[in-house]
């Protein structure tokens, strides 16, 4: 039989590589008994439930997590945070409006902006280490910008970013709740977060009204599980689950969520505790906050600089050492640490690192902030205008079509209706030099209105 997907998989499986990125099962170790997965994968009969008019099983294993994570009431995603924020964008700003933002959100948000319409009044998160990765936001903007528009409707923040940082979303809660709008946080990469006392507080417990955590980043779920935690009343929201996730949603991974929740209750706590001051102590150095508006920095998110440019160090540590990271930013590579991680998997990966540092050439990194510009049309208005393509070379000054995204962490360069600025198309040109995955960059062309 002629498998390339199939068999890619199980050649990628027998390498047996030391994995730091996501899913956070670790490879299916921190996930017994899911070796078995076609005897769990079902569809809708009365003893498994349905996801939209839950009455059993899965009405009873959302309870649990939402009394767990301290929501009002938790829905299992199937799509992933994507999904989830389609959602609840859509459920605060669906029939259009303003809706402020950080503009160094994942693509998804671009995505919600597009189907919903909405009109995005964006705040910038500080540049960190000259542009090399960015932290958090100044909650005096969130203050400035709902002054400013009065008529806006919700505020939405990424936090924690790609990097393990976060804003003061306390601060930046009771700020938005005072002028009676609701605080959406796309807390993706915090699962994890408020499980030891030794890691940030969940999105939730700082006032989020909505919040999405992708259990499969660093919890032991299946990759596209992920939670939508609600502290609100948002009539659209169910029915904008159905309309966009699948109708056929997967057991195994809703199965998935509910053991990620079951074993967090009973050993997380322990388990992170202990990740974390291992982490500590063989990374150490890690605790300063960096930049003026990051509250907090995840122990278990490693972002590891590295003296030889960014890709080369990975793309030795894979090679060489048969260890798999995250992803490069800017200056090094981002390591991503899950509860099935052990102290010994840690001194590995600081020895790989270290003997990748002396073997290799020195090197630069990559500016990836994208910078402030111009927007004279929405993400919806642009998407659906007339474009064309064009070298990459000639399009500072045009409008942006479609939005070009490096990959990870999945934040976009550009998007629908900004002008593109000369430094933006250089940081792409650099990006693509250096083997960067681009999206929206074809054959060194992108979409530009005409």
């Amino acid at each position: 039989m002629n498998t390339p997907l199939y068999t890619a998989l199980l050649e990628l499986k027998a390498k047996n590589q030391l994995s730091f990125h996501m899913p956070g099962h670790f490879d299916g170790k921190a996930l017994p008994g899911f070796d078995r997965l076609t005897e769990i994968d079902t569809t809708e009969v009365p003893e498994s439930d349905n996801l939209y008019l839950p009455v059993g099983p899965i009405a009873e294993a959302q309870r649990l997590a939402a009394d767990f994570f301290g929501a009002r009431e938790t829905r299992f995603l199937v799509n992933g945070s994507s999904g989830g924020i389609l959602a609840m964008v859509g459920a605060v700003v669906g029939g259009g409006g303003k809706l402020i933002c950080d503009r160094y959100c994942h693509r998804s948000l671009i995505s919600a902006l597009v189907l919903s319409g909405a009109q995005p009044v964006w705040l910038w998160p500080e540049p960190l280490e000259g542009g090399l990765l960015w932290g958090g936001v100044d909650p005096s903007a969130v203050e400035r910008a709902i002054d400013e528009n009065p008529d806006a409707k919700g505020v939405f923040l990424t936090s924690p970013n790609y990097f393990g940082l976060s804003s003061d979303l306390k601060k930046i809660a009771d700020i938005v709740h005072s002028r009676g709008l609701p605080l959406l946080v796309d807390a993706a990469h915090g699962a994890h977060y408020g499980l030891s006392p030794l890691l940030p507080p969940s999105a939730v417990s700082c006032g989020a009204d909505l919040a999405v955590t992708s259990a499969h980043k660093t919890l032991p779920a299946l990759t596209q599980s992920a939670y939508l935690h609600i502290n609100g009343d948002f009539p659209l929201l169910d029915r904008l689950l159905k309309t966009y996730q699948t109708s056929s949603p997967s057991y195994i991974l809703m199965a998935s969520l509910d053991y990620a929740r079951a074993l967090m209750e009973d050993r997380g706590r322990e388990l992170w505790t202990e990740l974390a001051k291992a982490a500590a102590e063989i990374f150490p150095g890690r605790d300063r906050l960096p930049g003026s508006f990051v509250k907090y920095a995840d122990p278990c998110r490693l972002t590891l600089p590295t003296k030889a440019s960014p890709a080369q160090a990975a793309q030795e540590l894979r090679l060489r050492h048969g260890i798999s990271v995250e992803c490069v930013y800017g200056g090094g590579v981002v390591c991503i640490l899950n509860t099935a991680h052990s102290r010994r998997d840690l001194l590995r990966l600081k020895e790989a690192l270290d003997a990748a540092d002396q073997s290799l050439p020195a090197g630069s990194g990559a500016v990836l902030a994208p910078e402030p510009t111009s927007a004279p049309l929405t993400p919806r208005q642009a998407f659906f205008a007339a474009g064309e393509e064009v070298d990459l070379s000639r399009a500072a000054g045009r409008v942006c079509g479609a939005e070009v995204v490096i990959y990870p962490p999945g934040v976009p360069q550009l998007a629908p209706g900004e002008v593109i600025t000369p430094a933006a198309a250089e940081a792409i040109a650099r990006a693509a030099a250096a083997g960067a995955e681009i999206h929206g960059l074809r054959d060194g062309k992108i979409t530009v209105l005409r």
